[in-house]
């Protein structure tokens, strides 16, 4: 796996916080906090983009609809367990 390194900058505070969510057991380190952050942003991001796409779709009927919610909810399941077996 390809992986570039960047400094990130936090506020003394969110990198307080942190640290307690690993004393915690939450995460293993600061960079596995990181990028858990960071593809639960891209997540929110593509979600927002498809929900602006979608208003701009013609109407669907509501089997469609619920259709389309269960493969989005498989392909988030997916990439979830995919992502969790590499970290964890």
């Amino acid at each position: 796996m390809n992986e570039d390194v960047d400094v990130v900058r936090l506020p003394a505070k969110d990198s307080a916080l942190i640290n307690r969510f690993i004393k915690a057991g939450e995460f293993k380190n600061k960079s596995e906090f990181i990028t858990y952050a960071v593809k639960k942003a891209i997540n929110e991001v593509i979600l927002r983009e498809f929900e602006e796409k979608s208003r701009a779709a013609p109407p669907m009927a509501e089997k469609d609809v619920d259709k389309l919610l269960t493969e989005i909810k498989d392909i988030r399941k997916k990439l979830w367990e995919g992502y969790a077996h590499r970290v964890f």
